[in-house]
């Protein structure tokens, strides 16, 4: 529910959206709260703890950063592993049988996270705040930047094209398809998890 407004298609209306978030920021607060005083073994425990010791962070801050986690841990993990089902079964269904095999299921994830657009997002747009010069290409300021995770992803002298249909194999640099540096996306290792669990029982219970 909480999904379907943060990422709306205009179905809703803006009181709905509106109030709807409110609630979900609500929750936030409520299971930061929870966590504080009975910590278990779960990420939202080990954020708040970490938060904590660390200080000065503010509390509205863990709560946006717990319920983007929610909504990304869910919506978005949920339309790529539809994104790559329509791949595999649709160009690739050589490599299902495969799958089976929870090593090779990883690889394949790796993979197809690293290639398989999440969505027709073309990427994040940018305004250049300073005179810049990026790859030999002068950027001025005010100018509109197109941050492209898919193309990048792509870049020939990074990843060659002849690789590119082998699922099996480590990739050879790391992939942006969560961001780098400081923004680096948390929720990376979860989005592997799943979709590495998905391929793998699908493929073991739909041969």
């Amino acid at each position: 529910y909480w999904s379907d407004l943060a990422f709306t298609d205009g179905s809703h209306s803006a009181a709905e959206v509106a109030s709807g978030l409110a609630d979900f920021t609500s929750f936030g607060g409520e299971l930061l709260a929870l966590r504080r005083k009975e910590p278990g073994d779960d990420l939202v425990s080990g954020i708040v703890q970490a938060a904590d010791a660390e200080g000065g962070i503010p509390e509205s801050q863990l709560v946006r950063l717990v319920c983007g986690m929610v909504v990304g841990g869910h919506d978005s993990t949920m339309t790529m592993l539809g994104n790559v089902l329509l791949y595999l079964l649709g160009e690739r269904r050589d490599a299902w049988p495969r799958l089976t095999a929870v090593g090779a299921a990883g690889l394949a994830a790796d993979r197809l996270l690293h290639f398989v657009p999440l969505g027709e997002d073309p990427g994040s747009l940018r305004r250049c705040v300073a005179d810049t010069e990026l790859g030999g290409v002068r950027i001025p300021t005010g100018a509109i930047v197109v941050a492209d995770i898919v193309a990048a992803n792509r870049d020939p002298e990074v990843f060659p094209p002849a690789e590119r249909e082998d699922l099996f194999s480590e990739l050879p640099a790391p992939t942006l398809a969560f961001g780098g540096g400081p923004h680096y996306c948390m929720g990376a290792w979860l989005a592997r998890l799943e979709l590495r669990t998905a391929l793998n029982r699908l493929a073991t219970r739909l041969p």
